[in-house]
């Protein structure tokens, strides 16, 4: 099976029965299920004479079904927008039956990450393909106007249109803004002497920080990183893209033939996949400082495996120097 990245088809589209509003007939399934099973359960597996409290269980059936529903009910309602209640359901049921801990080799088949090459800022995927990482830092767009933001999506297209010959992908993450570091300056001037001998400047001081945190938590402030990632194959240095002979590769059985008797030795392959990487990431680079205010540099191999680590994990990631946390040299046996 092939790891390219594919376009992603959603399994429905929202044609399931409406009942009440936007609640289908699988939500009323959900959210009666928990009754069905008290009933089943006090009717079918517990004794008819047991009792509790001096009530017999079989008295309590109903009363126990209708909690059982109204806490269906409330899961039902408070299932996400971006998800039915059933998928939510069973993502649950798989986090909680799942190991969340994977060793190298199950984090290989998650990541498709093979190998962190740190002295070349490439990471290796498990199907052979080199990945490098370029960080764009646009201007900022707060005030543009109507025409300036036309412009720069034009700028874009040119971009793509001109420059990018070759498959990419755009990444970007959001991490919350760091409220407590930004706001602990004027804490700290809080203790200075020329603020202290100053009421006045004192509440102005704390009157600034009570409004600032009440603008953020309002305004739900974040940081967005932005990042085009850049790959080539070992297809992609072995024929041209446009040859007969890459078209050749594609006929079932005689294509492994062709592979076989044109693929040069693995390390002129490698050897090549490493310069087209670094060309490709140079033409990114030159292309992205050609729009009118954007920036854009080489992220080193370190900050790209924790960039992909936290995409796995769903958190920030601490591993102090990542440069440590990566061997680049067997545990046992010593350096090769």
């Amino acid at each position: 099976m092939s790891n390219q990245p594919a376009k992603r088809i959603p399994k429905s589209l929202g044609t399931d029965a409406k009942l009440i509003g936007s609640y289908t007939l699988t939500d009323a399934a959900v959210a009666l299920f928990p009754g069905v099973v008290v009933i089943l359960f006090t009717q079918t597996i517990l004794p008819a004479s047991l009792s509790v409290g001096g009530y017999r269980v079989q008295t309590l059936t109903l009363p126990l079904a209708a909690l059982a529903i109204a806490v269906g009910v409330l899961f039902v309602y408070l299932t996400p927008s971006y998800t039915t209640s059933l998928d939510w359901v069973m993502l649950m049921a798989r986090f909680r039956t799942t190991d969340t801990e994977k060793g190298h080799e199950g984090a290989k088949e998650h990541t498709q990450i093979e190998e962190v090459h740190l002295d070349r800022d490439v990471l290796e995927r498990t199907d052979g393909a080199f990945l490098a990482f370029v960080q764009v830092l646009p201007p900022p767009m707060a005030l543009a106007t109507d025409e300036e933001w036309e412009l720069k999506a034009s700028s874009f297209q040119d971009f793509l249109n001109t420059t990018v010959t070759f498959p990419i992908q755009i990444f970007s993450t959001t991490q919350a803004f760091p409220v407590e570091t930004y706001l602990d300056h004027y804490r700290e001037r809080r203790n200075d002497p020329d603020v202290k001998d100053n009421p006045r400047l004192q509440g102005l001081i704390d009157n600034y920080i009570e409004w600032y945190e009440r603008d953020l938590a309002a305004r739900q402030m974040t940081i967005r990183d932005h990042y085009i990632v850049v790959s080539v194959t070992p297809e992609e240095v072995r024929f041209e893209r446009e040859s007969i002979l890459n078209k050749l590769v594609g006929v079932p059985i005689l294509g492994t033939f062709v592979q076989a008797w044109n693929a040069p030795p693995i390390e002129d392959q490698r050897a090549t996949m490493f310069d087209t990487l670094e060309e490709r990431v140079r033409r990114i680079e030159a292309g992205i400082r050609e729009i009118e205010g954007c920036q854009a540099s080489r992220v080193d191999a370190g900050e790209a495996t924790t960039l992909i680590g936290e995409f796995w994990a769903g958190q920030e990631l601490e591993y102090g120097d990542i440069s440590q946390a990566l061997r680049t040299a067997p545990l046992v046996g010593g350096p090769r």
